[in-house]
């Protein structure tokens, strides 16, 4: 009865999502802090201060040689804004819903004078945006590019009083950011009479304009400042340049003093094409670098597949048996993402599963050397197929059919029985898993040939009758599969196999 292919898609179904998150070393020890990035401290001559920054890399940054997107957040400190976007981008990033991204949280030091293009009023700061817009474009962004990995595709996000600064960057600098995650940017009397014109201005006369808007208010926001937004929202409606993306959510009040930041909903509607959709159809690697190819032309940067896409993808091909498309789709995934353990695991499978076993057993030992503890399924894998190379008559005896055909496996079975000082070992499952290959590879011959060898080695077996049975009824020898149905049957009245084959045979 076959039951290596069963097994082979049940493996792959039940560790589908083992593997989502990044490796684990478990190198930590009792006290070490939980780090979520790191400080980075930049002196701006335009600003003539120091400016401190929060760094976020994704968490396969270390692990690739990718270029990332870059989401800078203003009016940041650890725990408002950059927290939340680094746990969502990383949750997002990681199911490929929306590109992984460098986050770089800029902290304020004054955050009136910095953020608003004019003074409000009974406040003596104010009127500093265009100072603070050259310091992003002359000193961070080239700074930023620099010292890390990066992708030209930028998003600005902006709470608070940043929401009147990212609409003023849009229409000001619309190549600086290609995308802008906003609240409500009407927040006060003098900036809004400042802005609204001048973004009314802006939309009405450019065209075309290729740039990403998300905008957040909540209901119970000043009534003149939704006003605004309203307002703005049919504008755009109006005006939309040719290639614009907006969209301006108005949402109950979320009831939190400090408003979170809409950064779940504006990246997936930002990046809304990202994730392959559900009924992609993937018949090799290329349909998938072809989908990311076109998504690279619409988003203006360089899209890199995502490693989960590639892995689902990978997992559809392996189990229509399209191994071959598998294995060259789950390399190139490891060409993007060497440290993947979702591809390694599935090459040491699908070779193990073409008893290809020294190439299993060298994906087996990668991906334990990236992870080694929780990996029980994986230091079991590798047991078994060391075992087989180093002791398996099977396996020996499939490497001379594979090299020489059925004739020279079975003078290799004869010499290995016959001689007294053989240490190899013969086992049921394994004999039956190779007939299978054989009669997956169209050599029925081969197959019945093996089952044959396994019928004289375990003759109390009612397994090794049924498989044998199937490989006649495959070859169009239907008295020999009823026969061999029979006796499976006869010792083993349960199953259930046997009878259903023997119904549909004896009505032939």
């Amino acid at each position: 009865m076959k039951n290596s292919k069963i097994n082979y898609v049940l493996g792959f179904l039940l560790i589908a999502f083992f593997f989502l998150g990044t490796q684990l070393s478990f190198a930590q020890k009792d006290g070490d802090d939980i780090i979520l990035g790191k400080y980075r401290v930049i002196h701006s001559q335009i600003l003539d201060e120091d400016r401190l920054l929060f760094v976020h890399l994704p968490r396969e940054y270390e692990d690739t040689q990718l270029d990332y997107p870059v989401l800078y957040i203003l009016y940041v400190d650890i725990y408002n804004y950059f927290a939340d976007a680094a746990i969502i981008t990383e949750k997002l990033g990681g199911t490929g819903e929306i590109p992984p991204v460098i986050i770089i949280g800029v902290a304020n030091t004054n955050r009136y004078r910095d953020l608003l293009p004019v003074k409000a009023r009974g406040r003596s700061e104010g009127g500093g945006a265009d100072n603070f817009l050259r310091f992003l474009e002359k000193e961070l962004i080239p700074h930023i590019d620099k010292t890390y990995r990066t992708k030209n595709f930028r998003i600005l996000a902006g709470p608070q009083a940043a929401a009147v600064f990212s609409l003023y960057a849009l229409i000001t600098k619309p190549g600086l950011f290609n995308a802008v995650l906003s609240e409500n940017p009407f927040m006060n009397p003098e900036n809004t009479e400042f802005l609204y014109p001048r973004a009314e201005e802006f939309f009405k006369k450019t065209k075309p304009l290729e740039n990403f808007l998300y905008v957040k208010c909540e209901k119970d926001e000043r009534p003149q400042d939704l006003e605004y937004a309203k307002r703005f929202a049919t504008l755009l409606e109006s005006e939309k340049p040719e290639g614009f993306r907006f969209k301006m959510e108005f949402s109950d009040s979320s009831g939190y003093f400090i408003t979170p930041m809409p950064f779940s909903k504006g990246l997936r509607t930002l990046f809304a094409t990202y994730k392959l959709p559900d009924d992609f159809q993937t018949s090799n690697v290329k349909d998938i670098i072809h989908y990311y190819e076109k998504l690279s032309v619409d988003y203006g940067f360089e899209v890199d597949p995502p490693s989960l896409m590639l892995t689902f993808e990978g997992d559809k091909l392996s189990q229509e048996g399209k191994a071959k498309d598998a294995i060259e789709l789950f390399e190139y995934e490891l060409s993007l993402y060497p440290k993947s353990l979702n591809a390694l695991w599935r090459l040491g499978e699908i070779y193990r599963g073409m008893s290809d076993l020294e190439r299993a057993r060298d994906y087996y030992k990668k991906f334990l050397e990236i992870q080694d503890v929780d990996a029980v399924m994986i230091h079991s894998r590798l047991d078994q197929v060391e075992r087989m190379i180093g002791g398996s008559a099977a396996y020996r005896i499939e490497q001379v059919i594979n090299k020489n055909g059925i004739e020279a496996g079975l003078e290799k079975y004869r010499e290995i029985k016959s001689d007294p000082a053989n240490k190899l070992y013969f086992e049921e499952s394994e004999f039956n898993a190779l007939g299978y290959r054989l009669m997956g590879a169209g050599k029925i011959t081969a197959a019945i040939e093996i089952f044959k060898l396994n019928m004289a080695l375990y003759p109390e077996s009612a397994n090794v009758y049924d498989s044998l049975a199937e490989a006649y009824m495959n070859s169009g020898d239907t008295e020999r599969a009823i026969k061999n149905y029979k006796k499976s049957l006869g010792l083993n009245p349960d199953n259930t196999n046997a009878i259903e084959m023997l119904k549909k045979l004896e009505k032939k």
